[in-house]
Parts: structure tokens; C-alpha cells; sequence
């Protein structure tokens, strides 16, 4: 099968044909370009239709991954909960001993910064992180500034109705 390439590559092949004919149309080529046109439209047909179904796939994954976010921040949650509850048992109980399982506590340490502006600046690094404002830049340019390493481009996107 044809791809919109090679519709195109022959078509435009034929427009040339007709150019070079001084514009006259011989049956042969008149037959060759309604064939072409009949391509192209059911092939740009099949685009659509899965350009659609990809759409659709990534909302579907998108709703997907919500989901389970949900679930995570959920389980985390109940998680959180039951080992809460575990360490208060042990700690009113003692070691807890149950068939196979023998259920302690572990210490270790955290620690928790209150406030961070009162730190002194010797405990303290710089992450940078710089982000260009391209609304900015092209706002700029657009009304005329030169602007090294950079400059507009005009992309085209199919618009399915």
C-alpha cells in the first residue's frame, strides 16, 4: 500500500507531466490523477482514523495513570497506618512473636528542618534551576528584537473535525 509519500511524490510527478505538456491533459494522465486523488483521500481517511485512535489511547492512559497515582497515595496511606499501629503495639507490648514472624521495632534518626530561613547558609546549597520564558522571547522578537539563539518557527498541526 501506498504511503502519503509516494501519493504525493506521484502526483506531483504528474503535475510536471502537465507542465511539461503545456498544460494539456492526455486521458492516461486525466485517469492517473483521479486515481491519485482516490488514494489520497482514502488514505488521508485512514490517517484520521488513527490519529484518532491514538488520541483516544493516550487519554485512556493518561486516565490510566491517574488512577493509579490514586491507588498509590491510597495504599501508601493505609501503609503508613498499619505501621504506625505495629510500632505502638510493640512499644506498649514488647516484641511481638506470631508463627513464623517475629515483629520488632528499629530506630534510626531524621532530620527535621522547623525553618529553613534560620539555618545558617554553611549548611546550605544552591540548586539552579533556569527556565526560559519563551512567551517572553517571542513577545520580543515579534515586536522586532534581535535575539541571539533564537527565532520563531511556524508549525502546521493536522486539524481533524
Amino acid at each position: 500500500m501506498k504511503t502519503l509519500l509516494d501519493i504525493r511524490q506521484e502526483y506531483t510527478g504528474l503535475l510536471d507531466q502537465i507542465e511539461k505538456n503545456e498544460g494539456e491533459l492526455t486521458p492516461e494522465m486525466e485517469e492517473a490523477l483521479s486515481i491519485h486523488a482516490q488514494e489520497l483521500s482514502a488514505k488521508s481517511l485512514a490517517y484520521v482514523e488513527f490519529i484518532g485512535n491514538l488520541i483516544s489511547q493516550n487519554s485512556r492512559i493518561d486516565d490510566e495513570i491517574k488512577r493509579l497515582q490514586a491507588l498509590k497515595r491510597r495504599n501508601t496511606q493505609v501503609l503508613d497506618f498499619l505501621q504506625k499501629g505495629l510500632v505502638q503495639a510493640v512499644n506498649e507490648f514488647g516484641t511481638i512473636r506470631t508463627g513464623t514472624h517475629t515483629i520488632g521495632v528499629r530506630s534510626s534518626e531524621e532530620c527535621v528542618i522547623e525553618d529553613a530561613d534560620v539555618i545558617p547558609d554553611r549548611f546550605k546549597t544552591v540548586k539552579m534551576d533556569i527556565q526560559v520564558d519563551k512567551m517572553a522571547l517571542k513577545k520580543a522578537i515579534k515586536s522586532g528584537e534581535n535575539i541571539p539563539g533564537v527565532h520563531i518557527q511556524e508549525n502546521q498541526h493536522p486539524v481533524i473535525r
